[in-house]
């Protein structure tokens, strides 16, 4: 059960990535979209930035957790 549910999370949130690339590229492309999701980024790249070097290591860890994440095999399905 908690496969399944490990499985439904990570196809959320893999969903969530490729939806919020395809906004920006929808942005890009089309500047009268209202979404705002530039500026969000921005600010949470500033935030990341103001907090000095405990912002880097955690935006670090961040992406290195993300890349394990990305590389572990999807767990087999049963059935």
């Amino acid at each position: 059960m908690l496969t399944n549910v490990q499985g439904w999370l990570k196809s959320i949130t893999d969903f969530g990535v490729a939806l919020i690339g395809a906004v920006v590229v929808i942005e890009i492309l089309f500047p009268a979209f209202p979404s705002n999701i530039i500026p969000n980024i921005g600010v949470l790249i500033a935030e990341f930035s103001d907090a000095g070097l405990a912002g880097f290591i955690a935006l670090l860890l961040f992406a290195i957790f993300w890349q394990r994440r990305s590389e572990t095999p999807a767990a087999p399905t049963g059935g």
